[in-house]
């Protein structure tokens, strides 16, 4: 897996998008953007996270992991809700397998539509 920079270089190359435009659609210095691409730098703080993934049109969650960082948002819902981090913690305990995870989201997602069906 690559790491943060180079990652989104990547997704920019990839959008056709140029280091001065990016960082101007972003908030930052074209020089910040730069220095975080080439490994320079530590991946930015949430908020910049965020803003390149919708600039890159990217998963949120994929720069989030890349950068050891955690959407503060994300991080509030679990603290709010510790049926949650049990749910997390019983996962993790009993070494739940991708598809394991993927058919409890799709569960999830099931229970949802249901809900909104009512």
């Amino acid at each position: 897996m690559r790491n943060f920079g180079e990652t989104l270089r990547e997704l920019r190359v990839a959008q056709d998008l140029g280091l001065r435009e990016t960082a101007a659609k972003v908030g930052i210095s074209p020089a910040y953007l730069s220095r975080i691409e080439r490994g320079k730098e530590k991946p930015p703080s949430a908020e910049v996270i965020k803003a390149l993934a919708r600039v890159l049109a990217a998963d949120p969650d994929v720069l989030f992991r890349l950068s050891s960082s955690t959407d503060p948002e994300m991080t509030e819902f679990l603290h709010g809700h510790p049926e949650l981090m049990a749910l997390l913690r019983f996962l993790k305990e009993h070494h739940a397998s991708n598809s394991e995870i993927q058919r409890l989201i799709k569960l999830a997602s099931d229970l949802v539509k249901r809900r909104g069906a009512n």
